[in-house]
């Protein structure tokens, strides 16, 4: 494994786990896009199929809980395979189900087997490079999920018209299962286990302000970026008339410009600080948020563009001061707490209560409301400590090691 100090040599193995991340979240992303073609097939409204936002977000929760145990006994690199293999193959015999309840079923596994990985593939990268360049790997790893989020609805927008969503799904899980078998063969990975989560482990997080404080941000962040994306494409056919190919190529086209945001977001945050760069990032979606419901015609249409743009800055950020709360060895920990209320509000209750909305004809009203309440969530920064400076500065205090180490 290459040397902690060399990030030229550790990229290329970054690069790959950016890859596996992509593959491992890409087939809980392909329900929004299809969403309308997948009630129609069931014959029940959108705001029905809605609920499998939430099917999908206590399935990655249960596994994000799970995920420090299994990583515990079979270490962080072939948790990471069973994550995207067991991911591939669920999503493969989803594509075949003829049922809305085998459809929740399937659709809670392949949300487990992703839950799995956040832990074992943020410990991974962090395994690979030095702490200065800790921010611009963890960057460069993010910008894995925003090829998934690129990817899912231009996928749906290409083959879903003529060959069906249940084609997509097939696509995608056998591209899946493909990644799976060569990471198995070549991919690099922490050979360490995880950290499993008991009593004591967990009070060390549960006392700690400014873990709490990085978690509430989580799921503001996570509602503006998975909940948003989950609700968009139904909210532009249904709301404003735009023909479903065009939208979903406009969702998809439109994260090709969060690749820049958290690379820089990144960079910055090694150089400023957390709480300077957050400020920005999430001030800013806020008011882009606010926009998607208010807005009309073009200029609609720069606000779809602009929002994930923003707010995929934020999680390289989060990730970055999640990290700081442990010691090495409990990293994958502090992000399987923090990370379940993230995507339990921000992929499960977010998209409900939107799609909630839009049948009761207030979808607009919705994303004011989000943006407002993104913008309010700053307020949390003044319970911050200050954040670090420079590369290698702990902006939190560490949980004392000699405790930590005395846990079974």
């Amino acid at each position: 494994m290459p040397t902690r100090g060399h990030f030229v040599a550790a990229l290329p193995w970054v690069l790959f786990l950016t890859l596996v991340v992509s593959m491992g979240i890409l087939p809980r992303l392909l329900l929004p896009p299809t969403l309308l073609r997948i009630a129609a097939s069931f014959g029940v409204g959108y705001s029905d199929v809605s609920a499998l936002f939430l099917t999908g977000s206590a399935g990655f929760v249960s596994g994000l809980l799970a995920s420090g145990f299994i990583a515990n006994r079979i270490t962080h690199r072939w948790t990471i395979v069973l994550s995207i293999g067991l991911n591939a193959g669920a999503l493969l015999v989803l594509s075949t189900v003829r049922s809305l309840v085998g459809f929740h079923l399937l659709f809670a596994v392949i949300n487990w087997a992703s839950g799995l990985y956040p832990g074992s593939g943020i410990a991974s990268v962090l395994s690979l490079v030095s702490p200065a360049r800790r921010g611009t790997a963890l960057a460069i790893h993010e910008s894995g999920p925003n090829l998934a989020y690129l990817a899912a609805p231009v996928l749906a927008a290409v083959l879903a018209p003529t060959l069906g969503w249940r084609v997509v799904f097939r696509v995608v899980g056998a591209a899946a299962l493909l990644v799976a078998v060569a990471f198995a063969a070549f991919g690099r990975a922490s050979a360490e286990r995880g950290q499993s989560p008991n009593f004591q482990n967990i009070s060390l997080f549960l006392r700690n302000r400014p873990f709490w404080v990085v978690s509430a941000l989580f799921i503001v962040a996570a509602s503006g970026a998975m909940g948003v994306f989950s609700v968009l494409p139904t909210y532009l056919v249904v709301d404003h008339g735009l023909r479903e190919e065009l939208v979903n190529t406009l969702v998809g086209l439109s994260r090709v410009t969060g690749f820049a945001s958290i690379l820089l977001a990144g960079t910055l945050a090694d150089r400023y600080g957390f709480t300077r760069v957050v400020v920005v990032v999430l001030g800013t979606t806020g008011l882009v948020t606010v926009a998607l419901g208010l807005a009309t015609g073009p200029a609609l249409l720069v606000a779809v563009f602009l929002q994930p743009l923003l707010v995929g800055a934020f999680f390289p950020l989060g990730l970055s001061a999640l990290s700081d709360v442990a010691p090495p060895a409990a990293r994958n920990l502090s992000v399987a707490l923090a990370i379940p209320l993230a995507n339990f509000f921000g992929a499960g209750v977010a998209p409900r209560v939107m799609s909630w909305a839009g049948s009761v004809g207030a979808f607009r009203l919705s994303f004011v409301v989000l943006g407002i309440l993104t913008i309010a969530s700053l307020l949390l920064l003044r319970w911050m400590r200050p954040s670090r400076a420079r590369a290698g500065e702990q902006p939190f205090p560490q949980p004392p090691r000699a405790r930590l180490d005395s846990v079974g």
